[in-house]
């Protein structure tokens, strides 16, 4: 396309290109067509020669790089972006280019150096010149993927913020890059939004304060840091201080010394025992940024060993056995796999694959320990088996499958990736082996729960247990290695337990699991925190203590609010308690009872929970004259579990009745047969199978991110939001 001379030139220069690099006008138009056309390697070769003859040109090197990193070249783009940097120190392109590289090698903190230096060269643009701030825009979208990619949550919340604040980028492009952040698995010791704080009484060194403050609120974050840095002797007690330097650390992509900010304002004298707490937690979350892998981890382990079978038909009888052993044995049961899955990585799949738990004993159920793979003999490798779990389950497994199996297991050849997990991750993890019935359980009656109920019960109570006895004396790397029990003896190491008492709390996901993190406390002697009143908790308390607000003092706005906001942060605990009071309140709307019962019913952890909750929705959606397909979808999933055969035909006929001409309705009862382990494709090649009216029972699974809203048509939400139950 036809390039506007008086267009700001690509380069990043501030200047127009007429004044720039006017004889390059109809090269870059050549360019902008090949890049137009998709012909990216074109395009670059071409750029290259430009380059060669146009030594150290601002537009051609930044055109370089650019289509070196879409073509993946990053070593190349690396170079590119060095040559560019050398030639225009000062250039927010360059500047920008760089970070870009230096994120894609993983160095994140150099690429937040850079970054903030190309923010604030974009604002020293010559008088009459025009920032790069689109070009910007885009390098600062690729950052904030890489940063969330890598766990670096603060400089990529850092860089949206700038955005909303400067106004550069759509909505729709704001809350993709808001979506990316919350998407990647934010701590929830840093879904708390700190702002920065100003100084309160009057010192000596208030002005080179005000200075620093002026500079981070400019977003000039590096001459903000030194400022506040130099202040660090003279204001050893001061709290905005420190805060301040904890964020703009955060934003920079220093976790270690943020972390150390925030250890230091727990310690200080004026700082409240709750927020001491929370900085704690802070604290802890960018110890783990910083070192994702710090001891001690609880690694995934492999242990091989071969299996002692003659060759020919011998060998598959001796195996054979040995499988007909490990299937009478009450401490293994055979488990199916994905053999497509072995033979797309050019891998020899397992003849058969176990799991083996511990040995019953008394009423208690058996835990999951390890997974047996047993291989049958191959052109260039002999019969084996191999033992699979996490180290600590791996070792009690390891006695338990030598008798079995009659072999001694020795470590296999370490493969890199392979995963390891923080101790509590392991401990709430764990998986217990539940009775199954011998025939099919006859339906519960009205109000009684289900036998999917009672089993899933078991499983919950059993992990709780295990974890209320172990959690105390686990060695976890959030307490630099020590137990909660040894940390608990001193005051620091007190406050890092409460921290993540304190998390758990409030991010459990269901009440029981709540509640187990309530015995721990008990267990270590800590004190049950106060519960909280405040008027307007959303700008007043943090997103950790929520669960402690007394609702039913709350404002309905702010009530209204805490639900939505508590859901959406993953407080799951505050959002229970305020979807309760809301559904409750007289003043509440119907969009209000609506709202809160949705959030419950997907919380409540029984089926004669969900089927209470899902009849007062229907109430409501009377009221609102919504549609209730996908309540009728929501109670099937229900009924499903539960066995509810004449439930069951009911909803059925009405979904093909009355609502088999709403796709949304349609892929969502596609999603909860696919659940129930009914084959799709072969329901469909029935005869007369299908819903009427041309409705496709075989639909594809519902679309992330699509929402349904009572009176509403189909409207897109930004992805990873949380599901409610009107969710197709």
């Amino acid at each position: 396309m036809a390039i506007d001379s008086y267009a700001p030139c690509p380069g990043g220069t501030g200047k127009k290109i007429k004044f720039c690099c006017s004889e390059l006008v109809g090269d870059l138009e050549q360019l902008d067509r090949l890049v137009e056309g998709d012909q990216i390697s074109a395009a670059l070769d071409q750029v290259k020669r430009l380059a060669t003859k146009h030594p150290g040109r601002a537009c051609l090197l930044a055109t370089q790089t650019k289509l070196e990193l879409a073509s993946k070249q990053f070593t190349e783009a690396a170079t590119t972006a060095g040559q560019f940097l050398a030639a225009h120190p000062a250039n927010p392109l360059a500047l920008g280019q760089s970070a870009v590289t230096e994120a894609v090698a993983g160095r994140i903190q150099e690429a937040a150096a850079l970054f903030d230096k190309a923010r604030e060269a974009a604002m020293q643009t010559p008088e009459g010149g025009t920032p790069p701030l689109q070009e910007l825009a885009r390098i600062a979208a690729t950052l904030v993927q890489a940063a969330a990619q890598l766990g670096h949550v603060g400089f990529a919340q850092g860089i949206v913020d700038w955005l909303v604040d400067t106004g550069v980028g759509s909505a729709d492009e704001l809350r993709l890059l808001a979506a990316i952040v919350g998407s990647s698995g934010v701590p929830a010791a840093l879904r708390s939004r700190m702002p920065l704080e100003d100084l309160t009484g009057d010192v000596p060194w208030r002005p080179e304060f005000d200075a620093a403050l002026a500079h981070a609120r400019a977003w000039r974050l590096s001459q903000a840091l030194a400022g506040f840095r130099s202040l660090k002797a003279g204001a050893a007690t001061c709290r905005p201080l420190f805060a301040n330097i904890g964020i703009l650390c955060e934003m920079l992509a220093r976790p270690v010394e943020a972390s150390e900010a925030w250890l230091h304002v727990s310690r200080l004298g004026d700082v409240s025992p709750d927020d001491a707490i929370e900085a704690v937690g802070r604290a802890i979350a960018l110890e783990t940024e910083a070192d994702p892998d710090r001891s001690p981890q609880i690694p995934f382990t492999s242990l091989a060993a071969p299996l002692s079978v003659p060759a020919g038909e011998e060998g598959t009888r001796a195996l054979e056995l040995l499988e007909d052993t490990l299937r009478h044995d009450p401490r293994s049961e055979t488990t199916g796999f994905d053999r497509s899955a072995w033979v797309s990585r050019n891998a020899v799949p397992p003849r058969s694959v176990w799991r083996i738990y511990e040995a019953a004993v008394g009423d208690a159920l058996p835990r999951l320990l390890a997974s047996l793979l047993l291989f049958g003999r191959q052109t260039d490798k002999e019969p084996e088996a191999v033992l699979q779990g996490f180290g600590p389950d791996v070792a009690a497994a390891q006695p338990v499958v030598e008798g079995l199996v009659g072999c001694r297991f020795a470590k296999a050849a370490d493969v890199p990736g392979m995963p390891v997990i923080p101790p509590t991750q392991w401990l709430l993890g764990a998986q217990f082996r539940l009775p199954v019935p011998t025939a099919p359980p006859a339906p519960p009656a009205a109000g009684e729960l289900s036998t999917f109920d009672l089993l899933m019960q078991k499983q919950v109570a059993a992990v709780r247990d295990r974890f209320v006895e172990a959690w105390p004396d686990t060695p976890l790397p959030e307490l630099l290695g020590k137990s909660p029990r040894q940390a608990a003896a001193d005051p620091e190491g007190r406050r890092r337990v409460e921290a993540l008492i304190t998390e758990g709390e409030a991010t459990a996901r269901r009440l029981d699991l709540a509640s187990g993190w309530t015995a721990v406390r008990e267990r270590l002697g800590l004190p049950a925190p106060a519960a909280i009143s405040a008027d307007q908790p959303l700008e007043d308390v943090s997103p950790v203590r929520w669960h402690r607000l007394d609702m039913t003092k709350l404002p309905l706005e702010q009530l209204r609010g805490l639900v939505v906001l508590a859901m959406d942060a993953g407080f799951d605990r505050a959002t229970e308690r305020a979807a309760e009071a809301l559904a409750a309140r007289s003043d509440a709307t119907p969009e209000d009872r609506w709202e809160a019962l949705g959030a419950l019913e997907e919380r409540a952890s029984t089926s004669v929970r969900k089927l209470e909750l899902i009849t007062h929705l229907r109430t409501l959606a009377k009221q609102l004259k919504a549609s209730e397909g996908m309540l009728d979808v929501a109670e099937l999933r229900v009924r499903l579990q539960r066995g509810d055969q004449t439930e069951i035909v009911r909803l059925l006929d009405r979904l093909r009745r009355d609502h088999s001409r709403d796709h949304r309705v349609i892929q969502a009862l596609a999603q909860v047969l696919s659940e129930a382990g009914i084959d799709l494709s072969a329901l469909a090649g029935q005869p007369g199978a299908g819903m009427a009216g041309g409705g496709a029972a075989t639909a594809a699974a519902p679309e992330a991110g699509k929402l349904w809203t009572p009176g509403g048509g189909e409207q897109a939400g930004p992805a990873g939001e949380k599901k409610v139950i009107w969710t197709p």
